[in-house]
């Protein structure tokens, strides 16, 4: 016999909760494993910096593409910019610095962005830079009329231990219908605060930091994230 879809829905929902639970540990019991001890940064091929936000001197830039994404008013972005259908670049580098010193370098962006930009203070509310730091994630945004950008930086060891499974559960989830997708994203929303979706959302923190892990492959050295798109 075979069990009802509703059902179904449910089973799923909660072993997809109990994967992103920060345990970090799979269902065997198993510790999840972080990254190789020793691990060396990616090296990366000749790729520049299409965004506004010049990186330090010492950051490799390990990949740099278009970012075409259309924000709902639900969307976990931090565009200020609101709803609707943005354009840009999204670019993933790593510093060979200390996770201190590339975030005393956010700061100081902070203090004096690139010309035309401005620091939106408002749009780090509490509840967000709280979700984002139990997953290692330090971030700012700007604005420049309708051009926004968000620049994160990320901690990979902290980010690896809690997010490794759901880097593996990604492709899957995405296979599922849209039915079982939303109701484990309301069940996992509900217990950590952040959805399957968003984990999802490249212009979100910790869909910022699931590109940066996919991207450093295993390094521990602290990656950075920078998104900048044009409101359409």
């Amino acid at each position: 016999m075979s069990i009802p879809r509703t059902l179904a829905a449910v089973a799923l929902s909660a072993a997809v909760a109990n994967v992103f639970g920060c345990s970090g540990r799979p269902s065997g019991g198993g510790t999840a494993a972080g990254p190789a001890a020793g691990s060396s940064a990616v090296t990366p091929g000749t790729v520049t910096n299409p965004t506004d936000f010049a990186l330090a001197p010492d950051d490799k830039i390990l990949a740099a593409k278009p970012f075409n994404q259309t924000i709902s008013s639900q969307s976990g972005t931090l565009f200020t910019q609101g709803a609707g259908t943005y354009a840009g670049h999204s670019v993933v580098a790593q510093s060979s610095g200390s996770l201190a010193d590339v975030k005393s370098w956010l700061a100081k962006l902070e203090q004096s962005p690139p010309a035309g930009y401005r620091y939106v203070a408002s749009a780090e509310h509490p509840s967000a830079v709280e979700a984002a730091g139990k997953f290692g994630v330090t971030y700012a945004v700007f604005r420049n009329g309708a051009k926004g950008a968000v620049i994160a930086v990320v901690d990979p060891r902290l980010a690896h231990e809690k997010l490794q499974i759901v880097l593996s559960a990604v492709d899957k989830y995405k296979m599922l219908p849209a039915e079982l997708r939303n109701s484990i994203d309301e069940n996992v929303k509900a217990q950590l605060g952040v959805s399957v979706t968003e984990a999802l959302d490249p212009s979100a923190p910790v869909g910022m930091t699931v590109e940066a892990l996919r991207t450093i492959n295993g390094s521990d050295n602290p990656a950075i994230v920078e998104v900048d798109a044009t409101k359409q």
